[in-house]
């Protein structure tokens, strides 16, 4: 927690969570299963990182062409969120608006053209403490960021 407090100001931040489509070669089975949106064949990776780019969760082998949020239902990240033990001192993970609010994921305010100051503020910390999820996909697909 204290790493994210430290690089962002964003408190109780244990871990960030996003998904990403890894492309494979075609499966010989159920081939359009595995077309995504961008028309390659995929799969759902789904992780968790640190402040330090540390990978501590990791979720895939769904068909690239199950959309995100039914994945991030399946995942074991997705049952462990209302569970206490898992998030000591009512901690956190924070993942981008594709996720819904939850008891230990946060995410940011919609943007409508009305924030206050505050929720502005706390979008950017928020994005700030996230980020590092980004991060580290862009690491593991091998590219700079």
């Amino acid at each position: 927690m204290r790493g994210f407090e430290e690089s962002s100001s964003f408190p109780k931040v244990i871990g960030a969570i996003d998904g990403t489509h890894i492309r494979i070669n075609a499966p010989k089975e159920d081939q359009r299963d595995y077309v995504n949106r961008k028309g390659y064949h995929s799969i759902h990776l789904q992780l968790v990182c640190d402040h330090r780019c540390l990978i501590t969760h990791c979720y895939a082998g769904h068909p690239g062409s199950i959309h995100n949020q039914r994945v991030f239902r399946l995942s074991e990240v997705s049952k462990f969120l209302n569970d206490d033990q898992k998030f000591p001192s009512d901690s956190h993970l924070v993942g981008d608006a594709t996720y819904e609010l939850q008891q230990h994921l946060m995410t940011p305010f919609r943007d409508n053209g009305f924030l206050t100051r505050r929720q502005e503020n706390y979008n950017y910390r928020h994005s700030t403490a996230r980020i590092v999820v980004e991060r580290c996909i862009g690491l593991l697909k091998g590219r700079k960021d």
